[in-house]
């Protein structure tokens, strides 16, 4: 037993996947799991913030995962594939919900990039431009608030976010520039 669990731990992530899925081999799947669990569970509430659906839609990237196993061409990372379920599956519950509620609670991380001034904000001043980002956030398409989240919180490359949400590369630049126009017009302008 314990030899056959440092067997799955040693092996390659798309050698595991093959045996999860085709195998069916839920050793391997829990395996598979264990080691992304925390990243996809990050990009998830990065992009939704933190409450109960955000649990729920991380839950159901792994069965998406499941189901989408076959389509794994191995010319690409792994992790690149778990980051497109993961994104397409999040845009997917976004698009289902009729709020636009659902934002990013790394708004911080967000809100230094758009900042100019590095002084030294009062609590109150940094809680007030987070409510100002957080509410422009929710104005956000959700292909730009997603190409931002990659890009600003998850530090993902052009080349990366393109490569995951399957667009061109001046696509997923366009998207950055114009969401962080707006963020910076509906933010900065309007105080």
């Amino acid at each position: 037993m314990k030899n056959e669990i440092s067997r799955l731990c040693e092996m390659e992530d798309a050698d595991l996947l093959e045996l999860a899925i085709d195998r069916k081999d839920q050793k391997a799947w829990t395996e598979l799991i264990k080691r992304y669990y925390s990243k996809v569970s990050a990009t998830v509430h990065r992009i939704f913030g933190y409450d109960p659906e955000a649990e729920d839609v991380v839950q159901e990237v792994f069965m998406e995962l499941a189901k989408s196993a076959g389509n794994f061409r191995k010319d690409s990372a792994f992790s690149t594939f778990l980051y497109r379920v993961s994104v397409n599956t999040a845009y997917r519950y976004i698009k289902r919900k009729t709020s636009k509620d659902v934002v990013s609670d790394s708004v911080e991380l967000i809100a230094n990039t758009l900042s100019f001034e590095k002084g030294e904000d009062s609590l109150l001043e940094k809680r007030e431009r987070a409510r100002l980002i957080n509410n422009a956030m929710k104005t956000l398409s959700p292909e730009k608030r997603i190409a931002l989240v990659l890009f600003e919180v998850e530090n993902l490359t052009l080349k990366e976010i393109s490569d995951v949400l399957k667009v061109p590369l001046q696509t997923v630049w366009s998207r950055i520039f114009n969401a962080r126009k707006e963020l910076y017009s509906k933010v900065f302008m309007n105080v």
